[in-house]
């Protein structure tokens, strides 16, 4: 049960991490382009990885470099497109799509992975998913395209956090997070006008920011992963979703207002129901997620 909890301490704190990292992408996006946030989000992640491989673990070989590699490349093409979508709209309305994922977890776990869904499940990411679309429907005219791209992060990242939460099985958390950084470091191809210097001391702290607090997150993601089922873990993301917009609202210049209350208030719902079902353990009780094939 300590393990369990643990989990759950490990998914919230990387939900919190989330939240910031998507702040700092906005604010780095008003010096740089989105592109190159990502890029450099990518090549930051590189250099903390290899550092903790060869310091704590002393080996950067894959146990099983097939999971590593897919993980990889779903999870690149997820946060490439995160990053993407937030410098288009605003960190809130990007995290609120991206932060759909929960739906597709549920989905490809079962459709892929073997995993067997209870109703309650459904009714967690039901209750959440209404809450973030009453903070999504703020009126302010945000960029449609920008809107698909953040959807589009959500439907790889519904694949990615499925092989997070197998991967996690051989793998440790840095591995994993070191595959997607390693994939995204040819977007730095794709800049539009090549390198960019540094805007403004200001500008380069927000870029070294993101680098650093989307590690975090990543690590604290994969840990909360070891014990935490994908489908019911990724219920707790919501949380990052309201706190995203919260700080977009304070900091980034984005709309907050009743809607935004109602969506939080929604959303806080769905978390405990998924806790008082959590409280019967991770392997039993009602509505419990089966993993049947999670190291396969």
């Amino acid at each position: 049960m300590m393990r369990f909890r643990g989990g759950y301490a490990a998914l919230y704190s990387a939900a919190v991490c989330f939240a910031c990292t998507s702040l700092l992408v906005k604010l780095a996006s008003r010096y740089y382009s989105g592109l190159f946030v990502s890029a450099a989000r990518f090549a930051i992640g590189t250099l903390l990885c290899l550092a903790v491989l060869a310091l704590r673990y002393r080996s950067i070989k894959p146990a099983k470099p097939g999971i590593v590699a897919w993980r990889g490349l779903f999870g690149a093409l997820s946060m490439a497109m995160t990053y993407i979508a937030i410098s288009m709209t605003g960190p809130g309305r990007a995290a609120l799509l991206s932060n759909t994922y929960p739906i597709f977890v549920a989905l490809f776990g079962a459709m892929f992975f073997g995993e067997r869904l209870r109703l309650r499940v459904f009714v967690c990411i039901a209750i959440c998913t209404a809450g973030a679309v009453l903070v999504m429907r703020d009126g302010s005219g945000a960029s449609l395209a920008g809107d698909l791209v953040a959807i589009g992060s959500a439907v790889f990242a519904g694949v990615g956090v499925n092989l997070v939460r197998r991967g996690t099985k051989t793998e440790n958390p840095f591995m994993l997070y070191l595959s997607p950084c390693l994939l995204g470091l040819p977007l730095f191809a794709f800049v539009p006008s090549g390198i960019p210097a540094p805007a403004a001391t200001v500008g380069a702290a927000f870029l070294v920011g993101v680098g650093v607090m989307a590690f975090l997150a990543q690590a604290f993601m994969a840990l909360g992963y070891e014990s935490i089922p994908a489908g019911r873990g990724s219920v707790v993301f919501y949380f990052e979703t309201a706190l995203t917009v919260l700080l977009g609202a304070l900091f980034a210049g984005e709309r907050f207002n009743l809607r935004f209350g109602l969506g939080l208030a929604l959303i806080i719902g769905g978390l405990v129901l998924n806790h008082a079902r959590a409280a019967t353990g991770p392997a039993g009780g009602l509505g419990a997620l089966r993993q049947d094939g999670a190291g396969k």
